[in-house]
């Protein structure tokens, strides 16, 4: 059996993040793995062009610009792992080779979703009480709160958590070919093992679920394991 070609993986950022948030992984994650961040429409170096409308619509936009040298995967964190699967979506529907597999980091499935809790917070207000509300939940750094950029990353989380709550599953999704992994922090209460293992719905191939210490941010806390992991499935042979 030979070895599995090297894997290009796109990575998207959890709410509010961009793909400055993955410099490290690009740094220093070895060469058999190629880390490339997929930067969101309005945000970061794509800051001029405009937000996209839904979800879906962000996800369409993402699949345009997978255009991986042969094996690929994606990985999402939080609002990531939705995009994630919704631009694996996106890629089949223009016909594109499926992924070698998908990760979703910390996402909850879209049948369990839910009401956003943050949903009262969204509209015109006071940002500190949706600082104070994502902090509790340990979706931002308390200092936060007090960063002089606070009037630049604001309105970007604003409309994150907009293009989340506004999300509407289909009923009755098609499920991926590609295999789905499902990775969530032990100390996140949001994404417990059994809540993650809805993914298990979304894919005709393998579905793991795999857990690491630390809480909504494991995939930055955590990198070295996180690292290990990422080569391990990318080194598991197609025929597995």
């Amino acid at each position: 059996m030979t070895a599995p070609e090297p894997l290009t993986l796109y990575c998207v950022p959890h709410a509010g993040g961009s793909a400055r948030s993955f410099v490290r992984w690009r740094r220093e994650t070895p060469p058999r793995v190629r880390v490339l961040p997929l930067e969101i429409a309005g945000r970061g170096l794509r800051s001029r062009e405009s937000r996209p409308a839904t979800l879906r619509e962000a996800a369409a936009d993402l699949a345009h610009r997978v255009e991986p040298p042969g094996r690929y995967a994606l990985f999402g964190h939080s609002m990531g792992g939705l995009l994630a699967y919704e631009t694996a979506r996106a890629l089949r529907a223009l016909g594109r080779p499926a992924p070698a597999f998908v990760v979703v980091a910390a996402t909850r499935p879209p049948h369990l979703l839910g009401d956003s809790p943050y949903g009262p917070l969204l509209g015109p207000g006071d940002d500190d009480a949706l600082l104070d509300a994502l902090a509790g939940h340990g979706r931002i750094p308390p200092e936060l709160r007090r960063s002089p950029m606070r009037h630049q990353f604001v309105p970007v989380i604003r409309g994150d958590l907009a293009l989340v709550a506004g999300h509407r599953p289909d009923p009755v999704p098609e499920p991926l070919e590609s295999d789905l992994v499902s990775w969530y922090g032990t100390g996140d209460p949001d994404t417990p093992p059994d809540v993650m293992a809805g993914w298990r719905h979304y894919t005709r191939g393998e579905h793991r679920v795999e857990g690491f210490e630390g809480g909504h941010f494991f995939p930055h806390e955590r990198f070295e394991e996180v690292t290990a992991r990422l080569l391990d499935l990318a080194h598991r042979p197609a025929d597995h």
